[in-house]
């Protein structure tokens, strides 16, 4: 058999669907579907039962392969809908990314919002096909994980995404003409974001930040039994980080927080020039203050977990919003 033409490793795409009914997988289209991912990467996983077979001389051991996963990794940005909280067009692009990752969205037609939090049950499933260069994978029943949720200056609202589920086998198909979203996001300024901060439920401190960051800390895991097989979240430790220059310590004093246990609320928002706006907000506390030199300046670097309150649900989010009249 003749060797194929060598094949580009940039030619690569992803398309990714919502089920509406958790045990009915979709087909995703590539008209409709497209998710626009930078840096995307695959690869799949098995788990390995090997037989322990005693010889009479040094061998590897045999296996067979058990379980079988497949990922897909890369880069995404978040910006907002055309139109937070409305009856149309109020869904992010990035939501199909965020809601099998163990989220959820609220909408509010009156304070024109878009709002995505965690939840602990009633989790989104995903149907998924990347296609590399000539190869395909087929992956179903995805859950999410998603690290690097960064807002920082000088760039745009980034995260990372790894999406895992199920495959069958890798196989071959040309890369289709994938629609994708044409949205840039806008790139955080001085003068188009903020950052604000408030110590156990006080008044909001506008602060001057570089960054806020959120690793949502999924736990993902491949559950079998007999007759049934899914990808599931089995638990979450969100971290935060912040990056901030020195405040006067009468106004925000990030030892005394930390020591007293204070929980410590933190927004982060960027507003494009039509009023649409993006916000990363935390809940949680202090536990790491370090000093660092931020653009040879003064500053702190504050980390530590994402806390719920006793209601749940809002240890983080992202806020979509319109706020022009």
């Amino acid at each position: 058999m003749a060797q194929p033409q060598l094949e580009q490793f940039k030619k690569r795409g992803l398309i990714l669907a919502l089920r509406a009914v958790a045990g009915v997988a979709v087909v995703p289209a590539a008209n409709t579907d497209g998710v626009l991912l930078l840096n995307g990467t695959s690869g799949t996983e098995t788990d390995k039962i090997e037989r322990d077979v005693d010889r009479p001389h040094f061998t590897g051991k045999p296996f067979v392969v058990g379980g079988k996963r497949a990922f897909i990794e890369g880069d995404f940005e978040l910006y907002p809908p055309t139109a937070p909280g409305g009856a149309n067009d109020s869904d992010a692009d990035c939501a199909r990314l965020l809601l099998p990752a163990g989220m959820t969205v609220v909408k509010d037609a009156v304070a024109k919002t878009t709002r995505y939090n965690p939840v602990s049950s009633g989790i989104a499933i995903a149907d998924a096909t990347w296609f590399h260069a000539g190869t395909v994978k087929n992956v179903t029943g995805c859950r999410n994980n998603i690290t690097g949720l960064a807002m920082t200056v000088g760039d745009r609202f980034k995260g990372k995404v790894r999406i895992q589920g199920d495959y069958e086998d890798v196989t071959e198909d040309a890369l289709p003409t994938i629609v994708m979203p044409d949205r840039v996001p806008v790139v955080l300024r001085h003068d188009n974001s903020t950052t604000k901060i408030a110590v156990d439920g006080g008044a909001l401190l506008t602060v001057w930040g570089k960054s806020l960051s959120v690793d949502v800390g999924n736990t993902i895991a491949s559950k079998e039994y007999t007759t049934h097989k899914e990808t599931g979240i089995t638990d979450r430790a969100p971290t935060w980080t912040v990056r901030i220059a020195k405040t006067a310590l009468a106004d925000f004093n990030p030892w005394a927080a930390r020591d007293a246990a204070k929980v410590i609320e933190i927004a982060l928002r960027v507003t494009e020039s039509n009023g649409l706006y993006s916000e990363l907000g935390i809940r949680g506390q202090i536990e790491g203050v370090n000093e660092v030199d931020i653009d040879g300046d003064y500053g702190w670097e504050l980390s530590g977990p994402c806390v719920a309150s006793d209601a749940g649900g809002d240890e983080f989010y992202i806020e979509f919003g319109d706020s022009s009249p």
